[in-house]
């Protein structure tokens, strides 16, 4: 089976990020799946290629970091 790839680009404002918005390969998924949701799990991927840097999240989100963010393990 052929496979179709996008790379997407997503701007988000910091309120967003603030009240706890981080794009993750799972919600990236989550989103492509509301929107062709008869589609099963082989006829779908999601990764995210770039996002802003873990600790800048954490900072607005009001966390010490990203640890503490639950942004990393």
């Amino acid at each position: 089976m052929t496979k179709f790839k996008w790379t997407v680009e997503f701007e988000v404002d910091e309120c967003w990020v603030a009240d706890g918005f981080n794009l993750t390969d799972e919600r990236a998924l989550a989103m492509l799946t509301a929107d062709l949701c008869y589609a099963n799990s082989e006829e779908l991927k999601a990764k995210v290629i770039k996002s802003p840097d873990v600790e800048r999240i954490a900072k607005v989100q009001g966390y010490s970091n990203a640890k503490a963010a639950g942004l990393i393990a």
